[in-house]
């Protein structure tokens, strides 16, 4: 193990950290369709990333009420039911003990609400590894928004420049980029690699093992 190139690193959740997606887009149409707006988790899954009140707009074109109305059913569905079953993605566990043990701080940085990041970070047995867990009701505007990240450094009481971000969409891409994080890493899967660096990467990696390496100063 090199040394560290960061003293910080935020994390994605939701298809970076633990495979989440399709719980996620099964919870969903089940929402939607509860609200009269069947939905499939074909036409979900691309849209995974920004608040839900937004895919519930951008899918079905209800208006802000019933799209919180839709987004309420889903919290309900997916804290409940769905949340449970969500194993993490391989080499999450290990990353998080190689960069813990390196002395990186770690922070969450999430699109679920704060409730939906804590509770997940419990569900993974992440408890007391994350010194900062934001969700998009935790500071002043969610990713893509820059104060996402920001606010999670400030709780660490790291600089951007000394900083790492790790997701696997263009709101996280741009998150990072826009709050000046030295390293933006774009794990593929959700996104492709040509998406993720015009979105803002500094790096594109096909696996945690691969961001791993280039927190810890194994790649450049």
């Amino acid at each position: 193990m090199g040394t560290p190139v960061v003293r910080a690193a935020l994390f994605d959740l939701d298809g970076t950290l633990v495979d989440s997606l399709p719980t996620i887009a099964e919870a969903t149409v089940e929402a939607f369709t509860r609200h009269g707006h069947p939905v499939t988790v074909e036409a979900v899954l691309p849209r995974i990333g920004p608040p839900m009140e937004v895919v519930a707009r951008e899918l079905t074109g209800v208006g802000p009420e019933e799209s919180q109305a839709m987004y309420t059913s889903y919290q309900d569905l997916y804290y409940s039911e769905y949340i449970q079953r969500t194993p993490p993605h391989e080499g999450a566990h290990a990353l998080i003990d190689a960069l813990s043990t390196a002395g990186v701080a770690l922070g969450i940085v999430t699109n679920k609400n704060e409730y939906g990041g804590r509770l997940m970070v419990t569900v993974q047995g992440w408890d007391g590894r994350f010194g900062s867990i934001v969700g998009r009701d935790t500071a002043a505007g969610p990713k893509p928004s820059p104060e996402a990240a920001l606010f999670a450094l400030r709780v660490l009481n790291v600089s951007p420049s000394q900083a790492a971000l790790v997701g696997d969409t263009e709101f996280d891409m741009n998150c990072g980029r826009d709050a000046g994080l030295a390293y933006v890493i774009g794990v593929t899967g959700a996104r492709t690699a040509a998406h993720l660096r015009a979105e803002g990467a500094t790096h594109v990696v096909d696996t945690l093992m691969e961001a791993g390496s280039i927190l810890l100063g194994g790649a450049a």
